[in-house]
């Protein structure tokens, strides 16, 4: 298409006072998007005159393509980052190059029509404006979004190392307190802290604890394939899925390693006899007894079980008595027996292990051998 003289000299117009229309567009831009008031202007001014600049020589040359070709590509790129790192939104800024296409649009048009240029021809080249428009703003909020998931990405791994070395006990105080509140945490507030495990994985885990987080960053890591850190509050007893967790007494983030380390301990005793929910150490019992002394379980096991064990009628019988409470008549019922039949077992387990079923310790030391039973299985 033959370029005519009204046109020409509209856009020649246009690169005349281009500079002034610079100045307009961050005149704009600063009034329109309060987050570009933390952009000094003589860093914002280059960016807008590039540009500037591009999109009249674009309606200068017919023959330019309006893609990511354009020589405009890098500034855009560069434009994109700069607004990541100064924490403005990529929507602010999409709006900003929005305002400059508008602007220099309005100068043109306006110019047209006092040249009485053909308005086919002004409609074409609005299609072709904008689609060179695109193409910058493609690629600078291309870049934004790099640059603000690198930024994502160094801030969850600096706060995983915090939370790291926070329970671990390898800060110093001093050094605590300033990351603390880098992260969002108060060094004077206490948290519970926590270790957990999911069959679906971490971020199972995660989701299930978001409610209980002290803020929407949550302070959490990942340590041996388990999620850790601290809470706002002790979640409740039961949650989403197959999740395990161990917490600790509430305590400051300065105190939070022996908390942390009976956290630990509870999670790993929950999970070795297969419990879902949320434990701290008293609420295991023995448990925890029962899973560090393997060598007593072993032997509370050959004096107690080893004798019945081709015996299944017996161990069964026994354990049913023993979980509905020692009752009899009730253990009979479960087990579709005859009271008397019921009796007879317990009175041949007794004389098979030289166990007393009424003395207290001899108890203790057969629910402690059928635990380490259920660990060993």
């Amino acid at each position: 298409m033959d370029r005519s003289t009204a046109v020409a000299a509209t856009v020649a117009s246009l690169q005349h006072e281009a500079e002034a229309v610079v100045d307009v567009v961050v005149d704009r831009i600063v009034e329109e998007i309060p987050s570009y008031a933390a952009v000094p202007r003589e860093r914002l001014r280059p960016g807008v005159a590039a540009s500037v600049h591009d999109g009249i020589g674009f309606l200068f040359d017919e023959d330019r393509a309006g893609d990511d070709a354009s020589m405009v590509a890098a500034e855009a790129a560069a434009v994109g980052a700069d607004r990541a790192e100064r924490g403005i939104p990529v929507e602010d800024v999409l709006h900003a190059y929005r305002i400059g296409v508008r602007t220099v649009w309005e100068r043109f048009a306006a110019e047209a029509k006092r040249n009485a240029a053909d308005p086919g021809e002004i409609l074409a080249l609005a299609e072709r404006v904008w689609e060179w428009a695109d193409g910058v703003m493609v690629r600078a909020a291309r870049e934004h979004r790099r640059v603000d998931l690198e930024a994502a990405l160094d801030a969850q791994q600096r706060r995983g190392a915090f939370i790291r070395a926070l329970l671990s006990g390898t800060l110093d105080r001093a050094g605590l307190h300033l990351q603390a509140a880098a992260f969002g945490l108060d060094p004077d507030r206490e948290y519970v802290p926590f270790r957990a495990r999911g069959g679906a994985g971490a971020r199972s885990v995660v989701a299930a604890l978001v409610p209980y987080f002290p803020h929407t960053s949550p302070p959490v890591t990942l340590l041996d394939g388990d999620v850790a850190g601290l809470l706002a509050r002790r979640p409740r007893p039961r949650l989403r899925g197959d999740v395990v967790v161990g917490v600790g007494p509430s305590t400051r983030p300065a105190e939070a390693v022996g908390a942390f380390a009976r956290a630990t301990r509870a999670l790993d005793t929950a999970a070795r006899f297969g419990m879902n929910g949320v434990y701290d150490l008293a609420d295991l019992g023995l448990h925890p007894a029962v899973a560090a002394e393997a060598e007593i379980g072993a032997l509370l096991y050959e004096r107690y079980l080893a004798p019945v064990r081709d015996l299944p009628d017996i161990e069964r019988t026994v354990v049913t008595y023993l979980k509905g409470g020692m009752h009899v008549e009730d253990a009979a019922r479960t087990l579709f027996v005859h009271p008397n039949t019921l009796r007879n077992r317990l009175r041949r387990f007794e004389e098979l292990t030289g166990a007393d079923l009424r003395d207290h310790s001899t108890l203790a030391e057969l629910w402690w051998a059928l635990a380490h039973q259920r660990l060993v299985d």
